[in-house]
């Protein structure tokens, strides 16, 4: 069964005869046409086919990546409107009731095809996180490449640390770890590298600046590699030089606090449960006012994937889950600590995918 006939099976549940898949990273899951550019494609499931709609530009690229039961329709775009394109394949689908993804179309956009759709289809019905559920579900073949993508992760952070010094700029600094990246063999950078140094470490997503790194400053590198479109996601905390007292008990802090998520990891439990055992060991301490929400996300295709481990969050923890355990403590004007793994969750237990050191870096 495909992934595209498991698809089938939810939109039938719904009383559907279809769905329009906008999010690339959902097209590029059930058809395999990868594109970083957005609204370059649109994916139409139909009761027995698949249609991948796209333009010249894209043409040959898609009948090279597409799955063998995807037909690449290449739209003549100065004949044919975008909505009229889906109108006549719909018609050849024998689809009358048409689900889209509400989360991936602008108003407008939605607005175009609607018009169309609404002089030949019976109904057009809103649709959220169909795909991004089956997505949830790590495939061994998805698991693979997630670790390739954490062990290049791993090299480029070591590679870094080789060449780190005072006097460099985190922008400079940064630049050499996502050089090191591609070097290392991936794909592009799975988010936007955070690098902070000194007090700006305490800026939980603070983006690399021409501040100079100097001898005693913490740093926070948070960053992650890409292969076959999957990501990785890692972040460690290291001292520049020789840590004093407080940054060792910090990091020490939040350490632990890893390791309690990590220990708290399992099957069946809601994907709250690791965030708030989390939550209450940081609120025994003298930083709880200085701990990040949340612990952690899902990660696949997409770097920040749901569930999210967070409180209230009830969906149940299963086994080929990839999430993120990343707790932190940030304290203004004085700096951040975070530890940050991507974690395979198993009927019998977990498996940390990044194999970098935890242990307090001073370099």
């Amino acid at each position: 069964m495909t992934r595209t006939d498991i698809a089938r099976k939810s939109i039938h549940q719904r009383g559907l005869d279809g769905l329009l898949v906008a999010s690339m990273p959902n097209i590029r899951y059930l058809s395999g046409f990868a594109s970083d550019e957005q609204n370059v494609a649109l994916l139409l499931i139909t009761r027995e086919q698949q249609f991948l709609i796209t333009d010249y530009r894209f043409g040959e690229q898609a009948s090279e990546q597409c799955t063998p039961d995807t037909e690449v329709i290449v739209r003549d775009r100065a004949r044919e409107s975008l909505g009229q394109t889906i109108c006549r394949l719909a018609g050849k689908g024998g689809v009358h009731k048409l689900g889209y993804e509400q989360d991936h179309f602008t108003c407008s956009a939605w607005q175009l095809i609607a018009d169309a759709l609404s002089r030949t289809l019976q109904c057009t019905t809103a649709v959220s996180g169909l795909v991004e559920q089956l997505r949830r579900i790590k495939e061994n073949v998805e698991i693979e490449s997630m670790r390739r993508a954490a062990q290049v992760g791993d090299q480029a952070l070591e590679r870094l640390l080789t060449i780190l010094q005072p006097g460099m700029s985190e922008r400079e600094a940064a630049i050499e770890l996502e050089y090191a990246l591609l070097r290392q063999g991936s794909e592009g950078l799975a988010f936007p590298t955070i690098f902070a140094s000194g007090p700006r470490s305490s800026r939980p997503h603070g983006m690399p600046s021409e501040r100079i790194i100097e001898r005693g400053d913490l740093i926070t590198i948070d960053f992650g590699a890409v292969i076959d479109g999957y990501r990785s996601d890692m972040t460690r905390s290291i001292v520049m030089g020789s840590a004093d007292p407080e940054q060792r008990k910090v990091y020490a802090l939040v350490r632990e606090a890893q390791q309690i998520g990590l220990d708290h990891l399992s099957t069946g439990q809601p994907c709250s449960h690791p965030a708030q055992a989390v939550s209450e060991f940081l609120s025994q301490s003298e930083y709880a006012r200085f701990a990040g929400e949340g612990l952690g996300h899902a990660l696949g295709l997409e770097t920040h994937e749901k569930p999210y481990l967070a409180a209230g969050e009830d969906t149940l923890m299963e086994a080929g889950f990839v999430v993120t355990v990343e707790p932190g403590i940030y304290i203004p004007g004085w700096g951040g600590v975070r530890i940050e793994d991507d974690v395979l969750i198993g009927d019998d237990g977990i498996e940390i995918l990044n194999n970098f050191s935890k242990e307090l870096i001073e370099v």
